[in-house]
């Protein structure tokens, strides 16, 4: 995909979030009823901007401490944080493609069952089932979310 096009289409899918945050006001979830009822091309922009998020996120829980002044105790904390963040990288997110996660999530959301789940919890879920998270368990995890994931 070219570069004008992928920026066209992470315009419009900005644009589409900021409608659908006026329109549903303080209601607004991106749960997975509004994850279905956006276009197939900006749920591939949505995720694209997932994994950058990912990165930020990272950088910003690290950064902070990662000064020459820092203490060894938030030394230590940086080093547990970029530890946890690279096995979990590593484990759930190595090697996934948007498609794939964008495929996935459909699929999750197509189970009215979990349609109430935020988006957010929704990505975990599936990249547990991408991972090889055994199927019991994944199940247990999803019932879990069920349940927790009210108005």
């Amino acid at each position: 995909m070219n570069n004008f096009k992928l920026k066209s289409q992470a315009v419009f899918a900005f644009f589409l979030l900021a409608i659908s945050m006026f329109v549903f006001g303080g209601d607004f979830r991106s749960d997975g009823n509004w994850w279905l009822s956006l276009p197939k091309n900006v749920r591939l922009v949505y995720v694209a901007g997932f994994f950058d998020g990912k990165e930020i996120g990272h950088n910003f829980s690290t950064w902070k401490y990662m000064t020459p002044n820092a203490n060894k105790a938030e030394q230590a904390g940086v080093n547990q944080a970029r530890q946890s963040y690279s096995e979990y990288s590593q484990k759930y997110s190595h090697n996934v493609t948007a498609d794939q996660l964008v495929d996935g999530l459909d699929s999750f959301y197509s189970d009215y069952r979990n349609r109430r789940i935020q988006l957010s919890s929704g990505v975990w879920l599936v990249l547990n089932g991408i991972a090889g998270t055994p199927d019991d368990e994944l199940n247990k995890m999803i019932e879990n979310w069920r349940k927790n994931s009210t108005d």
